[in-house]
């Protein structure tokens, strides 16, 4: 079965990191998402099997698929991801990236406050980050947000080119508490 509802358009960016649910995926892709993180390293927090991600897969279409790869120890690993997930992109840390000597796909870089991408080798599509520094280069920003608030200040920031969020747990399967992801997402629908 495929699912498909027609998609809102959203004024900038968004990227719904950790998704591990049907509900999440299906209501993400509603609203018009750019992008669904999937946890893929086994043990992390809100890992997702290879079969329960192909599951939620095939009732969705749009947005990009990123694999979170937190928490990678071997670059020997992303071969057995990129099979089980295909995804289109790529996320990680500095930690995962030191062990990376490339990437075959586009990649998101989520820095800490006192991170810098000056020693970089490999160039990030995206920085992923909690508050906008001096230090994060040129590289196009996606600010991770909590409130209406924040949407609101990475709207007016050129350096900022989307927003990003996590997903949740349902409360049992199909039930579902979007308060806060619906408030922004609802925030971020172009006005018709």
């Amino acid at each position: 079965m495929f699912f498909s509802i027609k998609a809102m358009p959203l004024k900038t960016l968004v990227k719904i990191g950790g998704v591990t649910n049907l509900s999440d995926a299906r209501y993400c892709a509603g609203m018009g998402v750019d992008m669904l993180g999937i946890r893929v390293i086994q043990g992390q927090a809100s890992y997702l099997a290879p079969q329960q991600f192909q599951e939620i897969r095939g009732w969705i279409s749009g947005p990009l698929i990123v694999a979170e790869l937190y928490g990678i120890t071997q670059r020997e690993d992303l071969s057995s991801i990129l099979e089980n997930y295909k995804p289109d992109m790529l996320e990680m840390g500095l930690a995962e990236l030191e062990i990376m000597s490339t990437l075959p796909l586009p990649y998101i870089l989520n820095l800490g406050e006192n991170d810098n991408v000056d020693h970089l080798t490999i160039q990030p599509d995206f920085i992923l980050c909690r508050t906008l520094t001096n230090n994060l280069g040129s590289v196009p920003l996606i600010l991770e947000v909590e409130s209406q608030a924040q949407v609101n200040d990475a709207l007016t920031n050129p350096r900022v080119k989307g927003v990003a969020m996590n997903g949740s747990p349902e409360v049992r399967p199909g039930l579902k508490d979007y308060n806060i992801l619906a408030e922004i997402l609802e925030q971020l629908e172009v006005d018709s």
